[in-house]
């Protein structure tokens, strides 16, 4: 907002002063007004000198202290896709899915440990595994466009079909849509 319109609004808004002014003639009235608005201005400029002053202050602060971490400002971080893997990493990271990379590297850098260590891990191995489960699932059951019309199984229909088949789904969607179907149709077998 420009600083005119600040002040011809704090005129406008400041109740005690317009009571002041209903007593005056006109040529105090205009003395008045205008006295006021000079003050208002010098104000207005002290906050702005203030609000500038701040800002210096904070710069010089992060100046200082990207000095101190020795932090030039052309600096740019490292690309996040590019981490700059050295040969050794890049082999131990040749049997991974290229979905599953950055998570090897990053658990990797957080455990403080080579990319090699880190997928002898258990808990890499049993999560690169599951991914490949998924990838593999997500693979079978996606048909493309050629593959016709497929029809979408709803509780029941996959309570019936399991019922029959005498089978235990082991897919947790799966299994969590062949529970809450039970659940339903208990439901509604109490409601009868």
């Amino acid at each position: 907002m420009e600083i005119h319109a600040l002040v011809e609004k704090s005129l406008s808004e400041d109740a005690d002063f317009q009571a002041t002014l209903t007593d005056m003639s006109e040529e105090d009235q205009a003395q008045a007004i205008a006295d006021k608005k000079a003050e208002l201005i010098e104000a207005e400029f002290a906050k702005q000198a203030e609000l500038a002053g701040n800002q210096k202050i904070r710069a010089e602060k992060a100046e200082a202290l990207a000095k101190q971490l020795k932090i030039k400002p052309e600096e740019k971080p490292e690309h996040p896709k590019t981490p700059g893997l050295e040969l050794k990493d890049i082999r131990a990271l040749q049997d991974v899915h290229d979905d599953d990379v950055d998570e090897v590297v990053e658990y990797a850098k957080f455990k403080g440990i080579s990319i090699a260590e880190a997928k002898k891990l258990s808990v890499i191995q049993a999560h690169l595994k599951v991914k490949a489960e998924e990838r593999t699932t997500a693979q079978a059951t996606n048909i493309g466009k050629s593959g016709g019309k497929t029809s979408k199984v709803d509780g029941r229909n996959l309570l019936e079909k399991l019922n029959e088949s005498g089978e235990i789904p082991t897919d947790p969607a799966t299994i969590r849509q062949y529970v809450q179907a039970r659940i339903q149709k208990q439901l509604e077998d109490k409601k009868s």
